[in-house]
């Protein structure tokens, strides 16, 4: 007894037998007892679903020693992790996007020839973060334009997220083309089990003046109130050129855009312009705009934008330079064309 008492020592509580392995434990290890040690610990953790706890039990050393070979069997090679994640798996580049842009989540779908069956795509990515995000009474705030529309019409129905939706922009458009803010927002609304609110004060006004008083009329306040109380909005984003949603629909005509432009704007999103650094440019424009005020947007807890497309790429950066944004949906074209842009 005496005689094992001198070979054996406690650790942690732990017996540890002499001879264990100078890489897990001490020293004077045989190098190729180590190597067989880090093995079966490793297989016992990877293949036979131990605990470090049970394994440690099991070979009579620490929990901490355990847990030192593990990662000392990584380091060798023994183990090697890959994730078979399929041909259209993107987390590596979602988690690059994540990290360079600082958001919560980034969810990518493939890019396919036809932009709608991309739309579709991303309305898949959507409804799984809408789902993870809202819950029952939650209000979802929705802004305008083609990407919204199409991810709305493509949403699966989710019913048990019963979230109400309420467009963050006055009234503008077509009804008739389904881009008009109310029809998205009544879309999204039907999808998910809530209900729509309408918000029928026009988005466009004559004058700053007008603008005010409309945001101040005591029948305009239960929209405000709707606006500041939030749980999530969704945003698309345009560059500032004839190729928008909204200079094809006539909200603004090439003069408007290149207004915009001269004041050194970039991108326009829920009808705020940035400019290439995030920052919000002053507009003529923008001033007879109706929508949710910047610093009430910038309260919400969750704001996703949705954009498609590499041509999106650049007035998409500028936005989410602005730190408005903690969630992006888009395709992997953008994506990639996004992190080219950032890199140059």
């Amino acid at each position: 007894m005496r005689d094992r008492e001198t070979r054996d020592e406690r650790i942690d509580g732990a017996v540890t037998p002499a001879g264990i392995p100078e890489s897990v434990e001490g020293e004077g290890s045989h190098p190729e007892s180590s190597r067989s040690l880090l093995v079966k610990i490793a297989h016992l953790y990877y293949i036979e679903n131990l605990s470090q706890k049970e394994i440690a039990q099991r070979t009579r050393i620490s929990v901490a020693s355990v847990s030192r070979a593990l990662a000392r069997a990584r380091d060798l090679k023994i183990v090697t992790i890959s994730i078979q994640g399929g041909e259209n798996d993107y987390s590596g580049l979602e988690i690059e996007i994540e990290r360079t842009f600082g958001l919560s989540e980034c969810l990518l779908v493939p890019s396919y020839g036809r932009i709608e069956h991309t739309y579709q795509g991303m309305a898949a990515a959507a409804a799984d973060l809408l789902s993870r995000t809202l819950k029952p009474g939650a209000t979802l705030g929705v802004s305008w334009g083609d990407t919204l529309r199409s991810v709305g019409e493509s949403l699966p129905r989710m019913p048990s997220v019963r979230a109400d939706v309420i467009p963050i922009i006055g009234a503008l458009g077509w009804i008739e083309t389904g881009i008009y803010p109310n029809s998205i927002a009544r879309t999204f609304a039907q999808k998910m089990g809530g209900s729509s609110y309408l918000v029928n004060t026009p988005a466009f006004v004559d004058d700053p003046e007008t603008r005010a008083a409309l945001m101040a009329d005591s029948n305009f306040r239960p929209v405000r109130d709707i606006w500041s109380r939030l749980d999530m909005a969704v945003l698309g984003v345009s560059g500032l050129t004839a190729d928008s949603s909204m200079f094809r629909s006539g909200i603004f005509s090439e003069a408007d855009l290149a207004g915009m432009r001269e004041a050194g704007g970039e991108c326009i999103s829920n009808f705020v312009v940035f400019d290439g650094r995030g920052s919000m440019v002053p507009t003529g424009v923008s001033d007879r705009m109706v929508y949710l005020p910047l610093e009430d947007l910038r309260r919400v807890r969750t704001v996703a934008i949705a954009a498609a497309g590499a041509a999106k790429a650049e007035p998409l950066r500028a936005m989410l330079r602005s730190g408005i944004c903690s969630a992006l949906v888009t395709d992997a074209d953008c994506a990639r064309a996004l992190l080219s842009l950032q890199s140059a």
